[in-house]
């Protein structure tokens, strides 16, 4: 084989195959060299290559390619990771981008300019996460590290661009997106910034700029082009390419330049940002527009077109019952807005009032009115906005009100769509259910104050609108009690017969809504007319309830309700008769927390009566478990080897009680080590010479165990410090400084005054602590004495 003039004389004894693919390559690259040598007039006779040492031409940059370089290559990365939405590459990409942007600071300061390319992929980026954060629907389908990933790279886009220059950069890019987006590649830098290494730079692309273009490279590359202008457009030219990839960022479309930049601009005139494809969603007004920004202002013209009348169509209760099934039928689809439903309803009750068509069909309207009220197309734990939820208010005391005034109208969900009468005036009949609007509402109040911060002066005022619930469902039990009385039979269709009105069950519902909102509810009144309330609801559904919940809530706030007013053993007693401690475990979640709270109360209540050992029996089980905040819905707990599904946490928290219902969780502890003293340290004493001693209170231990760790003992400020210090008083018999450690300014305070009869449970307390006291004293010295006299 001839020797090639590019080589030396092969004196090694390798075969012919393995140097064919060598020779191949560098007979290639040596072609190029030769022509890069012959433009600068060199004369070399040939370029010596070893055999260990790569045959790639090394390229040298400068630190301004370099940097530039790095920030574009994270570029397409975030380009392609918000292409397909993945959140935790975006989060993992724009950190790189940060650092490489911290890196490159020194050289973009001599440049006194950012690159165009990086003030649009942070303009982009922050409309991309806002546009995600927006998309309640998509991030319910998160799962938790990308759900936290999003929320961290929301915080900190906002933080990195309130940095001087980059604010600035990127106000005048959203102002004119499409002013500066043809800008000098990275790599034609001015030659006065250039060294003799960026010279080589500028040669080795100059002859890729005068390469030949392929016709089958730049067909197959015109969609790939054309989808990725947006990116190509203000992106810098990638040196370290392949060359056979290189041309195409000179490649231009068929396409007139005027059709692309019609493309790329939407009808603002603003440049678009790329958007991951979604299916269409009508734009539509959020609940916060419907219900703050349109407020005070008139009905939209298209609005009313949906209720207008032809000028020589007669208005009767067919056309009427026509436009209202038309509203009923937009209920529920995408696009409707509740604000003008509840606009077309306004506007059809006012041609039922304005042309006397009947009291019947008024209340038909209301009733659709009340359910659109409620109508909210969002996550379930959303809640209705102040204005909705008094206009709600509003429309159920207007129902109420009507039917209270016109007794003639027989409202009940027995009756059938097809047997409603709302023409003929003696005889109305209407299809509808007050007791579930009442139910809703209830649900409402309770959802809203779960959402509000318990801490704050709005859950006050939230928490007023308490008095207006109240009274609406007494007003409901009113009116169903005087058609219960009246016993009015009514007939759902042709084919059944005649049923009650109002049937034992809707009482017992319409009860119950009442007990709910009482049984927590301590009476200050002289008599505690509230007891003798409460008696007569339970014990009308104990006897007619046809569903065990009913009547198994029911004697469950009864006993809540007895034990916080003081009626021990009745409490007891009723607590014992309804077995409720058999089916709690097969009961549901909401009957269960009640049960929890009624046994807690319960404990409570056997304390301030001075039964010491009943008080620590009920609430043992409550303070060993660690998870009294949970058990009774008055918080979720976060445990560290449970990790909980967005769901399950979501259910969780639609289960927690409002604040104003929560039973003080330091007072019920208190109450138990307390209880456990008085029991454990006489027992303790008794049992000294014993080598098994059983504890009776495990948790009481563990206290007494922590505090004797401790080196030095100073005075007490937790109230767990202070019943430690009392136990400890208490084992040597000096029941003064016991009673110092328990009741004091600060226990009264943090405990004791929390408790309706401050002044009797405090003396309960001493008594108790000066018996106990005592025994303990007997049984520890009982050695010592000869005998004990009370002198």
């Amino acid at each position: 084989m001839a020797s090639n003039r590019f080589f030396f004389k092969d004196d090694s004894s390798s075969s012919e195959e393995s140097s064919d693919d060598q020779q191949q390559v560098q007979v290639t690259t040596a072609k190029k060299g030769a022509s890069k040598t012959a433009a600068k007039g060199a004369s070399k006779a040939y370029i010596a290559v070893s055999d260990d040492e790569e045959d790639v031409k090394r390229v040298v940059r400068s630190e301004k390619v370099k940097r530039y370089e790095e920030i574009e290559e994270i570029i397409k990365k975030i380009k392609h990771a918000m292409r397909i939405r993945d959140i935790g590459l975006v989060y993992e990409c724009y950190e790189n981008l940060v650092k490489a942007y911290e890196k490159a600071k020194r050289v973009l300061e001599k440049d006194q300019n950012l690159p165009r390319s990086l003030i649009k992929m942070l303009a982009q980026l922050d409309d991309f996460v806002n546009q995600c954060w927006g998309d309640r629907d998509w991030r319910e389908t998160l799962n938790k590290n990308n759900s936290n990933n999003l929320s961290a790279l929301r915080q900190k886009i906002r933080r990195f661009l309130k940095q001087e220059p980059l604010e600035k950069e990127i106000n005048a890019y959203r102002e004119k997106p499409d002013v500066g987006d043809e800008e000098v590649p990275i790599d034609e830098v001015p030659s006065a910034e250039q060294s003799a290494d960026s010279e080589e730079d500028q040669e080795e692309v100059a002859p890729t700029k005068s390469k030949p273009q392929d016709d089958d490279d730049s067909e197959s590359s015109d969609v790939s082009w054309d989808e990725s202008e947006d990116e190509s457009s203000d992106s810098s030219i990638d040196v370290d390419a392949p060359k056979e990839e290189l041309y195409k960022k000179f490649l231009k479309s068929d396409k007139p330049e005027k059709e692309k930049s019609n493309k790329n601009k939407d009808a603002s005139g603003t440049k678009r940002t790329p958007k991951v494809r979604r299916p269409d969603r009508p734009i539509q007004q959020s609940d916060d527009e419907d219900e703050d920004g349109q407020k005070d202002s008139q009905p939209r013209q298209d609005v009313l077109k949906l209720v207008s009348f032809a000028k020589d169509e007669e208005i009767t209760h067919d056309a009427i019952l026509k436009k209202l099934n038309e509203i009923i039928a937009m209920r529920g689809k995408r696009g409707t807005n509740r604000r003008d439903q509840l606009e077309c309803l306004k506007v059809l009750r006012l041609y039922v009032e304005k042309l006397a068509l009947g009291v019947a069909l008024d209340i038909r309207i209301l009733l659709i009115q009340i359910a659109v009220s409620f109508d909210y197309h969002h996550k379930s734990n959303e809640c209705l906005k102040p204005e909705a939820w008094a206009r709600a208010l509003d429309y159920i005391d207007e129902l109420l009100t009507l039917l209270s005034k016109h007794e003639e109208v027989q409202i009940s969900e027995n009756i059938s769509e097809e047997a409603e009468n709302l023409k003929k005036e003696p005889d109305y009949r209407i299809h509808g259910d007050i007791i579930t609007i009442i139910i809703k509402m209830d649900e409402e109040f309770t959802k809203i104050l779960q959402n509000t911060d318990a801490h704050s002066q709005d859950y006050v005022e939230r928490l007023k609108d308490e008095l207006r619930v109240c009274s609406i469902i007494d007003r409901m039990k009113t009116y169903l009690e005087s058609k219960a009385e009246k016993n009015v039979m009514i007939t759902g269709d042709s084919h059944t017969s005649a049923v009650q009105l109002v049937q034992p069950q809707h009482l017992c519902t319409a009860y119950m809504c009442v007990i709910e909102h009482l049984y927590y509810k301590h009476d200050k009144t002289s008599g505690q007319p509230s007891v003798a309330l409460m008696d007569r609801l339970c014990k009308y559904i104990y006897a007619k309830d046809s569903l065990n919940r009913l009547r198994a809530r029911a004697s469950l706030c009864h006993v809540y309700h007895l034990a916080l007013h003081d009626h021990y053993y009745e409490a007891r007693d009723l607590m014992l008769m309804c077995h409720m401690q058999d089916t709690i475990n097969s009961s549901d979640v909401s009957t269960q927390i009640l049960y929890n709270r009624t046994i807690v109360q319960l404990g409570l209540c056997a304390f301030r009566f001075g039964s010491i050992r009943e008080a620590h029996q009920a609430l043992v089980d409550m303070q060993s478990s660690n998870r009294a905040k949970e058990s009774l819905a008055q918080g979720v707990q976060m445990l560290r080897n449970q990790e909980r599904t967005r769901d399950q946490e979501m259910k969780e928290r639609q289960r927690l009680l409002p604040f104003h219902m929560h039973i003080n969780l330091e007072l019920i502890e208190c109450v138990y080590l307390v209880s456990a003293m008085l029991i454990e340290i006489p027992f303790m004493a008794s049992h000294e010479c014993y080598a098994r001693k059983r504890p009776i209170s495990k948790h009481f231990h563990t206290q007494m165990r922590q505090a004797e760790k401790q080196p030095v003992f100073g005075p007490p400020e937790s109230m767990r410090e202070h019943v430690v210090a009392a136990s400890r008083a208490m084992k040597t018999g000096d029941w003064s400084a016991c009673v110092n450690f328990l009741i004091n300014e600060k226990m009264n305070g943090k405990v004791w005054n929390l408790m309706p009869q401050a002044a009797e449970v405090r003396k309960m307390l001493i008594d108790k602590i000066k018996e106990e006291s005592l025994r303990t004293y007997l049984f520890t010295y009982a050695t010592v004495y000869d005998a004990i006299s009370m002198p």
